[in-house]
């Protein structure tokens, strides 16, 4: 978990690999976190991982928030990175964990925990 700097009054992520820049992470983040289509220059940017929450809790949603995820970062292997790869698996009921490993184009990788809530 993050840890609160005193000095600066915000959090610090220990989990962040020295290589990536905190600007890295967040576009992926923002990426898998904005609503498909809700950005108003570039619809096609962004997840449907937002459907998951209506859904039934049941086995073929790990495989859609996998390939929703997919879908929503594509954009980002051949400019920023130099490839990502998603896994899924359900580990609590209502709740499916998504682990995003990115390799930069240098070729330093780091792995980002994501939950999309489901059956909301």
């Amino acid at each position: 978990m993050a840890k609160i700097d005193f000095s600066k009054k915000d959090y610090e992520l220990p989990s962040l690999n020295a290589a990536f820049t905190q600007d890295e992470i967040q576009s992926v983040l923002i990426c898998l976190h904005m609503h498909r289509g809700q950005h108003f220059a570039k619809p096609d940017q962004g997840s449907f991982l937002y459907k998951l929450k209506r859904e039934k809790d049941v086995v073929r949603n790990k495989v859609l928030a996998r390939q929703y995820a997919i879908q929503a970062l594509e954009h980002l292997v051949p400019n920023r990175f130099k490839s990502i790869v998603v896994t899924a698996e359900r580990t609590v009921q209502r709740r499916l964990d998504l682990h995003i490993e990115i390799t930069k184009l240098t070729g330093q990788s780091q792995i980002i925990h994501y939950f999309v809530p489901v059956g909301g």
